[in-house]
């Protein structure tokens, strides 16, 4: 069978050449001209060859800077927190604050992601942006991507469940499993009946699993994903908000201090519990924007994540709040 790479159909031959002449250049340091030689080719083809690996794939390039280490502004913000990393993308007028902040977020857990990981991953606008940079050079075909709440009820909204999913299985070769079930259910009864279906408990148990959580921190009010998606209408988020509520995280409505504003709402809410996720090894939350600062400055006081990558602008405003 002819190898795939990036869903290419490709020449075994062909790939067999590249690979080979990758690895004499690269690996056994033989210069262009001795390889050529080696295996009968002209140097100039053996130039094209380098190139088309690259260009494939075949051949990737880390590259590590010694001397990089904390801005003044990352310190700044993980002084005084639990935090135990802190990514601050610069505001450039080239690209969005969200595209800078996704391309932090990949950077980083392509960095310290290994294959057999479970990466848990709530959805929404954020974390569809990060797992559309994904490196489609990387393979991690043991690492499980697992939705950590629920989130198919209203199409018309859409929340890019599948879509995030997808992103990690076309990326890396991973294994996606989504949480086809709603956000939010009518009672506690009901959601006891969803968790006994097969499927929905063996993506809920790789969440509970789950040593990597990649986070979105959510904004609060009728802006908020939760509301445009129809789980919560004008008078639950009028009441949650006299509650205090400040934003969600994987659709737990939370106050200031990153507890739970309302216990029953949560009974019914079907996602891994906030108190299982506070427990995992890598907790990463992806956030940019002023409206989204209180449920960021929520999320740290409660140590719900303990790695935070955000734009210059926000990070300002949460200097600000924690103050």
């Amino acid at each position: 069978m002819s190898p795939i790479l990036d869903g290419r159909l490709l020449d075994e031959r062909k790939t067999a050449l590249l690979v080979k002449v990758a690895q004499l250049y690269y690996e056994e340091d033989m210069g262009q001209e001795a390889i050529a030689r080696s295996i009968g080719l002209s140097r100039p083809y053996v130039s094209r060859l380098l190139t088309e690996a690259k260009e494939m794939g075949i051949i990737q390039f880390r590259i590590i800077d010694p001397l990089k280490g904390e801005s003044d502004l990352e310190r700044k913000l993980r002084a005084g927190t639990n935090l135990e990393k802190v990514i601050v993308a610069p505001v450039t007028q080239k690209t969005s604050h969200m595209h800078s902040v996704s391309r932090k977020a990949v950077d980083y857990l392509e960095e310290v992601v290994e294959n057999g990981d479970v990466i848990g991953f709530s959805w929404g606008n954020t974390i569809h942006s990060v797992t559309g940079l994904l490196s489609q050079g990387q393979r991690f075909p043991e690492v499980v991507a697992a939705q950590l709440c629920g989130g198919i009820s209203n199409l018309e909204h859409n929340i890019y469940c599948f879509e995030i999913a997808r992103n990690f299985a076309r990326a890396w070769e991973a294994k996606p499993y989504v949480l086809t079930c709603p956000a939010v259910v009518s009672s506690s009864r009901l959601k006891e009946a969803f968790l006994s279906d097969y499927d929905i408990n063996r993506v809920m148990t790789y969440g509970y699993d789950s040593n990597i959580a990649l986070l979105a921190l959510g904004t609060f009010g009728l802006q908020s994903a939760v509301y445009r998606a129809g789980y919560l209408n004008e008078k639950e988020i009028a009441t949650l908000t006299e509650k205090g509520a400040v934003g969600d995280i994987c659709t737990h409505v939370i106050n200031a201090n990153g507890q739970i504003c309302d216990p029953e709402l949560d009974a019914r809410t079907m996602a891994v519990p906030l108190d299982i996720i506070r427990k995992k090894k890598t907790r990463i939350g992806v956030a940019c924007g002023e409206s989204r600062v209180e449920c960021i400055c929520a999320a740290i006081r409660a140590e719900i994540i303990n790695v935070l990558i955000i734009d210059e602008e926000t990070a300002g405003y949460v200097i600000e709040r924690l103050k």
